[in-house]
């Protein structure tokens, strides 16, 4: 959170800023400690089949399992060797934060550790999620936008689109892929120490991870 959030919790709390920062941090170790269910990859072949079937029925796309995108969560400026690790491409540090949502909006996957200067390709290859997907290319595919691999469990637009089918099927994946880009906004207007617009988290990386 940046610096005034915790000034106007404490103030309403009646206590220090200090106070206010470290049971902040407390409750989000324990909260992912407690409620790390709440965003959870499928756990059945009947949950598979729903998220399939709605995508189908909505868009007219067969197999698709959910979205994928990254965004950068602005972090204090970083000190020291570490530094530009964690730079993005827009000139400020902060976490590249990869989500993945299904077709109602409900987040199933996230990853939240690597620095603004590792690129989403580079974030998911790494994942639990890569691994997942691909000992079971046949249960279905993710929707990523053109930074990602393609894959057999990733579908990314066709650069170029010259026939009139890469066309359709290019205007088709950047409807159904605009849903994430509206839950990330959402997620960041309902939070708004998130989002660019409030300032930077003011803590270490380990601790905004953490927030996050």
């Amino acid at each position: 959170m940046k610096v005034y959030y915790f000034l106007i919790l404490g103030d309403t709390s009646e206590m220090s800023q200090a106070s206010t920062s470290r049971i902040i941090h407390q409750f989000c170790e324990s909260f992912m400690q407690h409620y790390s269910y709440l965003v959870k990859w499928y756990s059945s072949q009947e949950e598979i089949s729903k998220v399939k079937q709605s995508y189908f029925e909505a868009c007219g796309v067969k197999g698709l399992l959910g979205l994928i995108d990254g965004t950068m969560v602005p972090i204090k400026g970083v000190t020291g060797a570490d530094e530009p690790a964690f730079i993005c491409r827009k000139g400020h540090s902060a976490i590249n934060c990869q989500f993945v949502v299904d077709y109602d909006g409900q987040f199933r996957d996230v990853v939240i550790k690597y620095p603004g200067s590792c690129h989403d390709a580079f974030v998911y290859s790494n994942s639990t999620l890569k691994q997942t997907m691909e000992a079971d290319p046949v249960a279905g595919f993710l929707f990523g936008d053109s930074g990602y691999g393609l894959s057999p469990v990733m579908i990314t637009p066709f650069s170029p689109a010259i026939t009139p089918e890469e066309m359709f099927s290019n205007k088709t994946h950047s409807r159904v892929r605009s849903r994430i880009e509206r839950c990330i906004g959402s997620l960041k207007n309902r939070w708004r120490c998130l989002h660019k617009s409030g300032g930077t988290l003011q803590y270490s990386p380990t601790k905004c991870c953490s927030i996050i």
